[in-house]
């Protein structure tokens, strides 16, 4: 009986230890969870005319379960997604306590103010969308520090400054959009696949001293500077190659019709000559049917 029990107490142990640091991964010593608490910071800071937030509650120990909440299978947040629910307010520099997130995702809300500095924190994040809100101030510099970042949209918001040269050491980007905000300045050589940047008055582009006021640049690309110097070069290049494309394929498509004619010719041809050598023959059968006929009835 005693051995009974203590195996039962054994795998009752195991499988607390398995599950019990998933559940605790975000607890303080005093058993506070930090994500919980900087999601209703986030919360505080919102106005959430329909409810969507509702059940964040800052007695839960688990916010996984919380809507518009995503944890990894280690147990923190991995993702916040609010697009389109209509939630004004600013965003509270408390998100950057969710040092584990992934993504992001405010995007079509009402949301304003500044972009917290504190953003900076979330080294894991891959995707950042707010916009179509309502944001103003500067993009901050921290930005930089998201090395893992690959989509960042900030468009359609009343962001203003100079964007930030952090933005340049960030070299896994694939989409930057920051059109339509009041951006001022020159650019930086930002190493994204497509970079956005129309809507902004302000604009300069790098190392122009003219008034470009009306510039809009969209998709922006950087090539080598040697390349630069020779835009004409590659046009003709371009152009050069378009042409002898286009005459390879015509000399082919005209190859092609003049094989198919011929072949065509040939097979009727040989078909006129069969059916005249089968006529022939047929005619002088028949006219040596019709005189043997006649032989027969003279005699």
């Amino acid at each position: 009986m005693w051995m009974r029990w203590w195996r039962w107490w054994a795998a009752l142990a195991g499988v607390l230890a398995v599950i019990l640091p998933l559940s605790t991964a975000t607890l303080s010593p005093a058993g506070i969870n930090y994500e919980v608490v900087a999601l209703m910071a986030i919360k505080t800071e919102l106005q959430d005319p329909y409810n969507v937030l509702d059940n964040w509650d800052i007695n839960s120990v688990d916010p996984c379960s919380w809507r518009m909440v995503t944890c990894s299978a280690d147990g923190y947040v991995s993702a916040l997604g609010l697009p389109s629910q209509s939630l004004s307010g600013k965003l509270s520099p408390g998100i950057g306590n969710l040092t584990k997130l992934q993504s992001v995702l405010l995007q079509n809300n009402a949301i304003s103010g500044p972009i917290p500095i504190s953003i900076g924190r979330l080294g894991m994040l891959q995707t950042l969308d707010m916009s179509d809100n309502q944001l103003t101030g500067s993009i901050p510099s921290t930005i930089g520090e998201l090395k893992n970042l690959n989509y960042l949209k900030l468009n359609n918001n009343s962001l203003s400054g100079v964007l930030p040269d952090s933005l340049a050491t960030i070299n896994g980007l694939a989409l930057v959009d920051l059109s339509f905000n009041n951006l001022s300045g020159p650019l930086p050589k930002i190493s994204s696949r497509t970079f956005t940047i129309a809507g902004n008055p302000m604009i300069c582009g790098v190392k122009s001293g003219d008034n470009c006021s009306s510039i809009s640049l969209d998709p922006l690309s950087y090539p080598p500077d040697d390349l630069k110097t020779r835009p004409q070069q590659g046009i003709t290049r371009s152009h050069r190659i378009a042409i002898i494309c286009g005459v390879t394929v015509g000399l082919v498509a005209s190859v092609t019709i003049i094989v198919s004619m011929l072949l065509w010719w040939w097979h009727r041809r040989n078909q006129q000559i069969f059916f005249d050598v089968n006529g022939n023959v047929l005619f002088n059968f028949v006219l040596m049917l019709q005189i043997c006929n006649a032989s027969s009835i003279w005699i």
